[in-house]
């Protein structure tokens, strides 16, 4: 532990604010986990962990893709990320000072690349990191986008935990709070005079119920008729008054949600669920509020039940979070889909409209030298026009200056925005009233917007325009990405056409050169260059990384005949570019005979070709088989041609090869070292 950073690690400061979460050692928790999964998305990386640093262990609250819970600190990568006190990435662990000796790298799982952000706590204090780890190093890191978003999650690390405690600590409060409202409630009930009187709370319990958004009630099966604190009079937007029928109430619920709720058949029955969250369409404002219920039956000396009473609060904010949390996942599942930026906008216009209740949702690009903005797709309640097509952007100029500064803007109500007088008819012919813009920069342009816009003056919450942001954020790197991978298509093609004319030029030269050379020779040169071009054009579409071994033989046995003739059986490994020239000349030779002399030669002969990984000494081996059938006897050729030195050369240059000329027809095997046939 002697190269780890000591002094920072067992620090009394960072490691009280580390305790004063009470995170460690607890269960996993969704919200936790839907960040390391985020992270493992973008950063397309098969580990992500939320590791906290103690004194002497690092503890994952999270972790995805890496089975321990928790590392002694001679493991911890993480340790040395706190002195960074933002981003530390380390391309290649094993030739990095401080974790080439760490047996995490050396040993099982054998961990090559990492990079983590540091989770800093409002007072500064780093208690550990949101990171990703790779078992294969990545020369360039994390790219910019990823290294951002990274960033961004581990600031949604800090942010829950600070929630968590101030739910905590509130739970605390609410707790004794509905022992108190249950105990008075319970003393009231001794008499039949306190009885009427119940709930004509004490001055020091009502703001304890406001404080805590808490409503009391019990409800009498005889009179289906609910006695009510003020709180829960507030808590449904309606009039404060000391009762009121049950069925006012029933009817405010979410029709959906009906189900959930009590009424009195249930009720009579004795059929009903105590504790339950629902919905209710608020009575003064219309407002969507979720409730969390807790309740109780009182029964009679015969058993029966006579009422029903309990407690209610608002937990509108929580629902909306974790609705909100399972619609970015939702998002980052959908998106990683989509083909093409439209595809994109569409998914992520969709997810914001209907998550804020909005009227529409979109993303645009601006082109500000046209003076025009593109609306691909968009989402629109019923009520809204799309807003799909060209549009000028006059009638936004004050919206088009603010937005180049680069921060979102959230504005309630369009009309009332002195700074948006410009834009007022602009807004009006759009039908928008509100609206969130979320600008995408470009080198320090303005280049697109996220929007959400709504019909009506709306006070858009914190909460809400976050939801924006982080749905603009993943959105923008997916649409990077699809850039990336649109503009990687055009390069390919480009260098495609350019290698298939260099090559035509080469054939037309050698074909001029070797004019007074025998035609078999020629034909042979001119074959070899077509399996060349053949390699390089399966290369291209997998952007000269790797191709999968069976698009590699399908590609280059197309050049010599019927397909049906050849059997392939194997595992679709992925091979290096060295290993794809290799063994498509390979394959060129050993089919260009057996047209010529072996199976191939007839219509009813077959080649079999099969491959398989096997452990030879001290590596694993990649063995691929040629076996003719059906054909006739093969026979050693006389003369060692080019040909047959190629085929000799075996794959990737070994020399392995094996080759037997037996009656039922040639039988070849060639091995190789895997590392080797898959190095890129």
């Amino acid at each position: 532990m002697s190269d780890l950073p000591l002094s920072v690690l067992q620090d009394a400061h960072r490691l009280a604010a580390l305790e004063e979460y009470d995170i460690l050692d607890t269960p996993p928790e969704p919200a936790f986990d839907n960040i390391v999964s985020l992270a493992k998305q973008i950063c397309e990386a098969p580990v992500a962990l939320i590791s906290l640093v103690t004194g002497d262990r690092q503890w994952f609250k999270a972790r995805s893709g890496f089975e321990p819970s928790e590392t002694p600190l001679e493991q911890s990568v993480c340790a040395h990320a706190l002195l960074t006190g933002s981003v530390l990435i380390i391309p290649d662990l094993t030739l990095d000072e401080r974790t080439k000796h760490n047996t995490l790298v050396t040993g099982e799982p054998f961990i090559r690349f990492y990079a983590g952000a540091v989770l800093n706590t409002p007072s500064g204090e780093a208690i550990g990191t949101l990171c990703v780890i790779d078992n294969a190093p990545r020369p360039a890191g994390l790219t910019e986008a990823q290294t951002e978003a990274l960033q961004d999650l581990a600031e949604q690390v800090i942010t829950i935990l600070e929630l968590r405690r101030v739910v905590e600590d509130r739970n605390d409060v609410v707790i004794q709070q509905r022992r108190t409202v249950r105990a008075t409630l319970k003393r009231a009930l001794s008499s039949e005079a306190a009885r009427n009187k119940q709930y004509r709370i004490d001055g020091w319990l009502a703001p304890a119920q406001q404080a805590g958004g808490i409503g009391a009630f019990e409800l009498d099966m005889k009179t289906n008729t609910s006695r009510v604190t003020p709180e829960m009079c507030r808590l449904y937007g309606l009039a404060v008054n000391d009762q009121y029928p049950a069925t006012t109430f029933e009817a405010l619920t979410y029709e959906e949600d009906k189900h959930l709720v009590s009424n009195q058949s249930t009720r009579l029955e004795g059929n009903v669920i105590l504790d339950i969250e629902y919905r209710i369409k608020r009575a003064d404002d219309g407002a969507l509020r979720w409730l969390s219920r807790r309740g109780e039956l009182v029964h009679d000396d015969n058993g029966q039940p006579v009422a029903f009473r309990g407690t209610v609060q608002d937990v509108t904010k929580r629902k909306q979070a974790e609705i909100r949390q399972t619609a970015l996942l939702e998002l980052g599942d959908s998106i990683r889909d989509a083909n093409t930026t439209g595809d994109a906008a569409e998914i992520a216009s969709r997810i914001l409209g209907e998550n804020l209740g909005a009227g529409r949702a979109g993303f645009a690009i601006i082109d500000l030298t046209a003076d025009l903005f593109n609306v691909e797709r968009d989402w629109t309640a019923s009520d809204l026009k799309s807003m799909a097509g060209r549009h000028s952007l006059v009638n936004f100029k004050a919206t088009i200056k603010n937005s180049q500064i680069g921060i979102p803007i959230a504005v309630s109500d369009v009309t009332s925005t002195d700074w948006l007088a410009l834009d007022y008819d602009g807004y009006a012919a759009i039908q928008a009233r509100s609206f969130i813009n979320v600008p995408l920069m470009h080198g320090g342009e303005l280049v697109g917007l996220m929007f959400v816009h709504d019909e009506n003056p709306r006070d858009w919450q914190t909460d809400e325009i976050q939801f924006v942001v982080s749905v603009a954020d993943r959105t923008y790197a997916a649409i990077a990405k699809l850039q990336a991978e649109h503009e990687q298509g055009i390069l390919n093609q480009e260098l495609s056409h350019r290698l298939k004319n260099t090559l035509t030029m080469v054939q037309a030269i050698a074909t001029q050169t070797l004019r007074d050379a025998p035609q078999d020779a020629v034909e042979a040169f001119k074959q070899r260059i077509m399996a060349l071009s053949s390699a390089h054009n399966v290369l291209l579409h997998q952007n000269w990384s790797a191709a999968r071994i069976r698009s590699v033989l399908e590609s280059v046995l197309a050049l010599h005949g019927e397909t049906s003739q050849f059997n392939l059986r194997g595992p679709n490994l992925n091979l290096g570019p060295k290993a794809v020239l290799s063994l498509s000349l390979l394959l060129h030779e050993l089919a260009t005979n057996a047209l010529k002399y072996g199976s191939l030669s007839n219509a009813h002969g077959k080649v079999d070709i099969s491959w398989e990984i096997q452990r030879a000494q001290s590596q694993m081996e990649f063995v691929l088989t040629w076996r003719e059938r059906g054909g006739p006897a093969a026979i050693a050729p006389e003369k060692k041609g080019f040909g047959s030195r190629l085929i000799r050369f075996g794959l990737s240059g070994t020399g392995d090869a094996d080759v037997q000329y037996e009656k039922e027809g040639l039988v070849a095997q060639f091995k190789a070292p895997l590392a080797l046939i898959m190095d890129n």
